[in-house]
């Protein structure tokens, strides 16, 4: 069944957040509608954002999953503000951006990321990743599930529906050293290797361009089959994602212009190899 063009993130959130819990809780969909009365395709609806989300059945299905209460009032304060278009929370660290980044990437067709500052988070090694996680937020809890949690969510372009996945990022990020000595170099081996792949397009912008459009920032542009597109940007403490119309038509003009300053995949990859021969 097509997804509702009108539902908004914040409904698709929680939805997807509604599924998670239940099979978290051991539980199956027939047996949830079983339970509160429902009947599964409601279940079905609710859990794919296909139906508009009523207040009295999320907290019924929260009541159900034993979900705490400060999570629940969370949830129940997305739902209430489920008509407002766009959502955005305040980071005080890493984990809730990322499940909420995690599963739109899981249900996308098409990727698009252009980072300026290091490797985007689908093609990093785990110690690159474990290097950019430290200098970003020194003091953050767990990093080893950070770690993990980042090279599962690349599991997406080993798959076989995986998605389109256009990784765009500045010279510069692939020439400052992170990590130890030799982290960079197998970084950008690895980048030579994820770019063979057919659905994997890798382009980056030589330092020679100058200022371009992506000097403002990086942004994710994610699009799927049966929902709107979205936009994700992230910030020192704000993670923000965007799905009025002329936000995405703004940051799809600005990937346009970034990428008409941007290497072609083979001299991008010519590139890379000549980084890492500098560095070996």
């Amino acid at each position: 069944m097509p997804g509702n063009p009108h539902t908004s993130v914040r409904s698709r959130q929680v939805a997807a957040e509604l599924r998670a819990l239940r099979e978290q809780a051991g539980l199956s969909g027939a047996e949830v509608a079983k339970r509160m009365g429902m009947s599964p395709s409601k279940i079905s609806q609710i859990e794919t954002g296909n139906s508009g989300l009523q207040i009295e059945d999320v907290a019924a299905l929260l009541g159900l999953y034993q979900v705490p209460a400060a999570t629940r009032d969370e949830l129940l304060d997305l739902v209430r503000r489920s008509e407002e278009r766009g959502w955005w929370t305040r980071q005080p660290g890493l984990p809730k951006l990322w499940r909420t980044l995690i599963d739109f990437e899981a249900k996308a067709t098409r990727i698009q990321n252009y980072e300026a500052l290091f490797v985007p988070g689908l093609v990093q090694t785990a110690e690159y990743a474990r290097a950019v996680i430290q200098g970003i937020a020194p003091t953050v809890s767990e990093l080893d599930n950070l770690v993990a949690a980042r090279m599962a969510r690349q599991a997406l372009l080993t798959r076989a529906s995986a998605p389109q996945f256009c990784a765009v990022v500045d010279e510069g990020a692939l020439r400052r050293p992170v990590g130890e000595p030799g982290v960079m170099h197998r970084q950008l081996q690895h980048l030579l290797v994820v770019a063979e792949q057919p659905h994997v397009t890798l382009r980056v912008v030589p330092l020679a361009a100058g200022a371009h459009a992506g000097l403002r920032g990086p942004f994710v542009i994610l699009e799927f089959a049966e929902e709107p597109a979205l936009v994700a940007v992230e910030n020192q403490s704000i993670g923000l994602f965007l799905e009025e119309e002329v936000d995405l038509a703004s940051y799809r003009l600005a990937l346009g212009t970034i990428l008409q300053t941007a290497l072609a995949p083979a001299a991008t990859s010519e590139l890379i190899t000549q980084i890492a021969a500098e560095l070996g």
